[in-house]
């Protein structure tokens, strides 16, 4: 599950053009090239300015953070380097550090910082400052550069260059060699481009005016220069007649801004690369043809108009079993005429359980269900209301054991259903165990359940927890984690009205659970300590833990006298 949130405006660009997003040191803090000559630190929560520098000279590379200094440093007029602090007031007055060769712009990948020549050379920063003096650059016949890309894999610094048709791309190394790969398809032009990687496998992700997007594996084993690799998919939430700009976002999904397809504003998508679909969208009403995006924590940056729009995004493991049996047929408005026919095989998995305990009255209702080839998610919502009315416990029970795909809403309606009666622990627990999607459930959770209902919840969990008892089929762990899970959901769902109430056992509820938290992160630290010595006797290392005696009162030394 992809979701995009309601997006906000970070603050106004001057120079669409020039404009750059980077990470800072401190989290939650982003640095922006407002224009060619002005930059602000921003922090992204509640859209302050923090820093703000100006310079006479024009900023031709991002503002970007180096770690081992503990400076900021950027690119002037792509001819020399300069380093600053952040209570830096006046830029023009920094020492220069300037190259025979024009300068690109300045990459950054973790902590690594590299600098890139116009004429596509890279080199360590730090090392190309000193020598810069007697820096040899590598020649490739570059004559512009027109998009960069640059992404550390497995330790591995993969850069790539596009200029005109020719995408250039090297994993650095001290003798780094760049390949090269022909982005022509026919009378189809490439519309955007980025990195995907999936484990420790890079692939490029190209997409045509045709709106069809191809992957090509980056591997210099067996290369092939005029291969672009398979078609991946095509899209249509998106028009391919202007540059799309790209941003892979984990294994599953990928970020796409561009023109919208009715070519009326903007629009930026998540599209689930696993299965193929749209999954979120968000339109804008103003689009500007030089499409950018940056990635920082769980927000989306994209210039709109005058301004930069900040959109925050979540990312959720994605259940296929939501997707089974959506092909339920309208049987409104059919022609008499026509007869449908069905000639399919019926699957079934473990009848057995739900065959000689279902009610006989629901038996053949679920049969039905099942011979239309209805999801469990369609099954639970004609099923549930039946078992609520009649309020049959061992049905629920086994609803909860045998069905894979419980959505957040009916989750909801069953714990709603359970806190009502005598004898729910059974039912409570089978319930805590199901797993579910914080940003899914909160919605039920704030309009669906009482305040009373919440704090019996809490204090059911906050007993299990403190007596140590475990959820079915859960280990120790795993059920401590479950508690902290539903424990979280549940106080950020009514926490507002927690703290209006000001109820005394509410409180005392929660002063209970701060306190098994902490004994919890307690544990934790102690068994953080243990991990190095677990991990020698793992690799089946001896560990001599008593390597010195400083700290001991007395030794006992052994002296072979004969």
């Amino acid at each position: 599950m992809a979701k995009l949130g309601a997006f906000f405006s970070l603050c106004p660009i001057i120079d669409a053009k020039s404009i750059y997003v980077s990470e800072d040191n401190e989290e939650g803090i982003i640095i922006v090239s407002l224009g060619r000559n002005s930059v602000s630190r921003y922090r992204v929560s509640d859209q302050k300015q923090i820093t703000f520098w100006r310079s006479k000279e024009k900023f031709s590379s991002p503002v970007i953070y180096h770690k081992e200094k503990a400076k900021y440093v950027a690119v002037f007029n792509g001819t020399h380097v300069k380093f600053w602090d952040v209570n830096e007031d006046n830029l023009d007055k920094l020492k220069k550090y300037k190259f025979s060769k024009q300068i690109h712009t300045l990459l950054k990948s973790n902590d690594n910082c590299f600098i890139l020549f116009q004429n596509g050379s890279i080199h360590k920063l730090d090392q190309a400052v000193e020598d810069r003096k007697s820096l040899l650059t590598n020649e490739i016949e570059i004559n512009q550069i027109d998009h960069v890309l640059c992404q550390e894999v497995n330790n591995f610094i993969y850069v790539s260059l596009v200029s005109g048709n020719i995408f250039y791309w090297t994993k650095y190394e001290e003798n780094y060699k760049y390949e090269r790969i022909k982005l022509e398809r026919g009378d189809l032009i490439v519309k955007g481009f980025t990195y995907h990687v999936i484990g420790d496998i890079v692939y490029i992700l190209t997409i045509w005016s045709d709106g069809s997007i191809y992957s090509r594996l980056l591997d210099e084993s067996s290369f092939e220069e005029d291969n672009m690799g398979e078609l991946f998919t095509v899209i249509d939430c998106i028009s391919p007649k202007h540059f799309i700009a790209m941003k892979s976002l984990d294994e599953n999904y990928i970020a796409l801004f561009g023109a919208n397809s009715n070519e009326e504003g903007a629009v930026l998508a998540i599209y689930n690369v696993q299965f193929k679909v749209t999954q979120s969208r968000q339109t804008f009403k103003l689009f500007s043809a030089n499409s950018k995006i940056w990635k920082h924590e769980n927000n989306l940056f994209v210039p709109v108009g005058q301004n930069l729009a900040v959109i925050p995004f979540h990312l959720e493991t994605e259940q296929l079993a939501a997707l089974v049996g959506s092909h339920k047929e309208s049987q409104s408005n059919l022609d008499p005429d026509i007869k449908i026919i069905h000639e399919f095989e019926v699957a079934s998995w473990d009848k057995r359980v739900f065959k000689t305990h279902l009610p006989e009255n629901l038996k053949n209702t679920l049969e039905q269900f099942v011979k239309q080839g209805y999801s469990e998610h369609a099954i639970l919502e004609e099923l549930l209301p039946e078992v609520f009315k009649q309020e049959d416990t061992n049905l629920l029970f086994l609803i909860m054991r045998n069905f894979v795909d419980v959505p957040e809403k009916f989750l909801v309606s069953i714990l709603d259903f359970v806190l009502d009666i005598s004898k729910k622990d059974k039912l409570l627990k089978t319930a805590l165990v199901r797993p579910f999607s914080e940003v899914l459930i909160l919605p039920y959770l704030r309009s669906n359940i009482s305040t009373t209902k919440i704090l019996s919840l809490l204090k059911f969990i906050q007993c299990l927890w403190a007596n140590d008892k475990q959820l079915p089929g859960l280990s120790c762990v795993e059920t401590h984690a479950k508690f902290l899970e539903w424990v979280t959901v549940l106080i950020d769902s009514n926490y507002q009205k927690i703290v209006l109430s000001n109820d005394k056992i509410f409180l005392e509820t929660l002063n209970e659970i701060n306190k098994l938290v902490k004994d919890y992160l307690d544990a934790l630290e102690d068994l953080k300590s243990l991990e190095p010595l677990l991990i020698s006797f793992k690799n089946k290392k001896i560990t001599n833990r008593c390597t010195s005696i400083t700290n001991l009162r007395y030794t006992v030394e052994q002296i072979s006298l004969y």
